[in-house]
Parts: C-alpha cells; sequence; structure tokens
C-alpha cells in the first residue's frame, strides 16, 4: 500500500532501528578498505571497538586502534565519526580506513557484529539516507548510476542527477499537477459563471503538464543511451570486409579474418567507447544465400541483430556490383560505407556511401565521426538535465496516460485521472512510496553503498 512519504517512514524504509555494518570499498585485497558502520548504536560500538574515536568530536579524522571483543588489535585505522543528521545516511555512522587485506576487514566486521552491528544489506546505506531526507529516490538511483559508471557521460549524467537536477524536474511536474488537481476539485463548488471563469485557467495548465511530461519523456531514449550503451551491428554480404572493420574499430583482432566467405557464423560483440558513449559493436555472419545450415543460421541470427540495433554499419565492398543488403526497418539509423577502397581508390566516390580502406586507414576518420555523430545524437544537448530512466519512463507514460483522458467536460473524472498522474509522479522521488518499488530500485545496489 502506497504511504505518503514522511519522516515517520525513517525505520520502515531502513529496515528497523538497528545498527548495520558493511565493508564500502570495492572486494578483494587493496591497500585500503573502508568498514562503515551506520546507526543508533554506532557510538557504543565505536567506543568497543575503537577506544581511541570520541565521538563528542564528530567529523575528524582520527588514528586508532580497532580491536576485537577479547580487546586484541585487528588494525590500525583512520576513524571519522559523523554525528546525525550530517551524515550520508542521516544516522550516527563510523567509516574506518584499514589495511584492505581481507581478513582485517572480515575480522572489523565481526567485532562489529559482537558489539550490538548487524551485517548491512545491499543499497541499505543509502536506503536510509532516503528515508532521512538526505536525498530522494532520483538522487539514490544517481548514487547507484554513478558507482556503476564506465564512460564519461555516464558519470556525468548521474552526478548531475545526484545533484537533484532531475528531481527538481519532476518536483515542479509533480507541484504543477497537484494545483491542477486543487482547481478542479475546487471547481466542482464553483458556480456556472464562476467555473466558466476558471475553465480558461485549468485549460492552461493542463497544457502546461502535458507538455512538461512529454518533454522528460522524449529525453528516455537518450537516457537509455547513455546508460545501457549504442548497439551498433556491422551487417553486409559474404566477404565484404566486416570482420575486418570490426578489429579496427575494437583495436584487437576479435574476429577471425579470412579469404573466404563465411569464416563469421555467429554474432561476435565487443564494447567500445565513442564519445563518452559506451557502444555494443557486433560483428555478423554475411548476409547471402546459403545451402549450408550452420551458415544458414548464422544468416538468421545477423538478420535479428540487424532487426535489434540502434545503428547499423551496412558495408559493401568497392568491387561489388551487386549488393545485397539485409532489409531495414524504415526508422533504422545506418551509415553505408564501400569497404576495401585501396582496390582501386581513384574510382568515383559513390553517392550516400563512405569510402574505407582498413589496409590504409583510408576514411576511418571520417567513419569514427559518422559514428560519434550517431552515437551522441540527442545527448549533447540535455546538459546532464534529464535523460530519464526505465523506472521514470514507466511512471511518466503512466501520467501521460492519465492526463490525455482528462475530459473538462466531467470535471469529476478529470480530478481522478489528475490525482492518478500525481501519483504517478510522486512514486519517483519519493512523495508516494510502495515497499516493492523500493525493494526494486535498492535490490540492485551493492553491499556497502
Amino acid at each position: 500500500m502506497a504511504k505518503a512519504f514522511s519522516n515517520e517512514w525513517s525505520f520502515d524504509l531502513a529496515g528497523g532501528a538497528d545498527t548495520i555494518v558493511a565493508r564500502s570499498s570495492a572486494a578483494g585485497r587493496a591497500a585500503v578498505a573502508v568498514v562503515r558502520i551506520s546507526g543508533p548504536a554506532t557510538g557504543a560500538i565505536a567506543a568497543a571497538i575503537a577506544p581511541d574515536v570520541d565521538v563528542t568530536r564528530p567529523w575528524r579524522a582520527a588514528l586508532t586502534s580497532v580491536r576485537d571483543a577479547a580487546g586484541d588489535e585487528i588494525d590500525r585505522s583512520i576513524a571519522i565519526f559523523y554525528r546525525r543528521p550530517r551524515s550520508y545516511t542521516g544516522e550516527d555512522m563510523l567509516e574506518l580506513m584499514v589495511h584492505g587485506a581481507p581478513w582485517i576487514v572480515r575480522t572489523i566486521m565481526v567485532a562489529a557484529c559482537d558489539a550490538g552491528a548487524r551485517p548491512a544489506g545491499p543499497g541499505e546505506f543509502t536506503r536510509r539516507a532516503v528515508a532521512n531526507g538526505k536525498m530522494d529516490l532520483v538522487q539514490a538511483e544517481a548514487v547507484n548510476d554513478l558507482v556503476r559508471a564506465e564512460t564519461a557521460w555516464q558519470a556525468r549524467l548521474a552526478r548531475a542527477q545526484a545533484d537533484g537536477v532531475l528531481s527538481g524536474r519532476f518536483g515542479a511536474l509533480r507541484d504543477g499537477l497537484v494545483e491542477l488537481l486543487a482547481r478542479l476539485e475546487g471547481s466542482l463548488d464553483f458556480s456556472d459563471h464562476e467555473a466558466e471563469s476558471e475553465r480558461a485557467v485549468v485549460e492552461e495548465r493542463l497544457v502546461e503538464v502535458v507538455g512538461t511530461t512529454r518533454e522528460l519523456l522524449a529525453t528516455a531514449r537518450a537516457g537509455r543511451r547513455v546508460r545501457d550503451g549504442l548497439r551498433v551491428v556491422i551487417a553486409g554480404p559474404p566477404n565484404s570486409g566486416k570482420s575486418t572493420l570490426f578489429n579496427r574499430l575494437v583495436g584487437r583482432e576479435g574476429a577471425i579474418v579470412s579469404p573466404h566467405p563465411g569464416t563469421t557464423r555467429d554474432v561476435i560483440e565487443a564494447e567500445i567507447e565513442v564519445s563518452g558513449v559506451r557502444v555494443v559493436l557486433k560483428d555478423t555472419a554475411g548476409v547471402g544465400a546459403s545451402s549450408d545450415p550452420i551458415e544458414r543460421e548464422g544468416i538468421r541470427r545477423a538478420t535479428g541483430a540487424v532487426a535489434e540495433a540502434d545503428l547499423v554499419l551496412l558495408l559493401a565492398a568497392a568491387d561489388d556490383t551487386a549488393v545485397a543488403m539485409p532489409p531495414l526497418a524504415p526508422d533504422r539509423a545506418a551509415v553505408r560505407v564501400r569497404s576495401k577502397w585501396d582496390l582501386d581508390p581513384h574510382r568515383a566516390r559513390p553517392d550516400g556511401w563512405l569510402p574505407v580502406s582498413c589496409r590504409t586507414g583510408e576514411g576511418l576518420s571520417e567513419l569514427h565521426g559518422a559514428l560519434a555523430s550517431a552515437v551522441t545524437e540527442g545527448i549533447a544537448d540535455l546538459g546532464g538535465e534529464w535523460a530519464i530512466s526505465e523506472r521514470h519512463r514507466a511512471a511518466l507514460a503512466n501520467a501521460l496516460d492519465e492526463l490525455e483522458r482528462v475530459d473538462l467536460e466531467h470535471p469529476e473524472l478529470a480530478v481522478e485521472n489528475v490525482r492518478a498522474a500525481a501519483a504517478a509522479v510522486g512514486e519517483l522521488t519519493g512523495e508516494v512510496l510502495t515497499e516493492d518499488v523500493l525493494d526494486r530500485i535498492f535490490g540492485t545496489f551493492c553491499i556497502g553503498k
């Protein structure tokens, strides 16, 4: 059951009034590891395992001996105690920076549990931060995106959203919906003359919130590109140089290259970064007629990869006079490439095709430029502000569906539509919450964050 967000949610969302402990740095051996403890018993646990920490002087780094239940020293540590609410979680919190030997980290966590903590679950520190008003759900998701960022655009977008830029957009949309709802509900009690006067204002507000919702939804495609990467497929007839181009773009020998047609029979993929965007590049079997059942299966898979691609590099050899290309959907983006251009570099450049030679390097720079332009389309204009995720897209699509069904000739029904739209948008930042939504969000986090 959905509940309105308030501070009363704190312990419900956090999982109780207990104290949790986890390693917050990456697992495995390292020069330094961070052990994080958060909850009401943090001060008592600090006194038990790190007695040199002065909890009356928070937010100061101190050198301390970390000890187990028997009083034996485990390691020397730099410790920082954070007094609530000025901590990441909004609770009393202790961070211990110790040597990153797995035994040291494990033993310190056991000592903390002996002193009253329990192991944290995935994302539980951030979940408590949301519960205690330190951030909203959009910012919490951005924290997870930032931890997982592998490219410049992923990090840039996550950083902007962690700073609350997208939350501000969602908040403004919800405020607009709440105002619209209030006006609609008020109009039910107006006289005919007053209702007619209010009708123009209501129509204006409805147009505004519908426009804002559509504007935000329009960034979903760019958001998927940033978070999940762009699927780019190299396709074309057999022996057109697909695997050679794949290897040049990847920068290593990822696919077998042979002068014999039909060498590639499966879809081979590799990840590359283009203009700060993750790209999943796929090499496919040559598309053409074949009596070989294995080769036919490769062609079937190649056709399927093309159908699912965001961008297709259509390849045909320079000396191929009868180009047989795989079918493309009308809206499928494609770059047409004439490979092996070094076979006759003096021939006229064909209209709509980009001549390339992987042997001499001719045209590769231009191909990289075309690829970068296609990959970053719609992303560069975002300014880090939008690019919604799939969860955001689904909620906004639900809100838009409700708003498009608003019929001002029937204000009683319109009120219910706008109320449902406001609830859908409220789920985004946490004004309206359900346990299953929270579990889905924080279940993707690593333990210790």
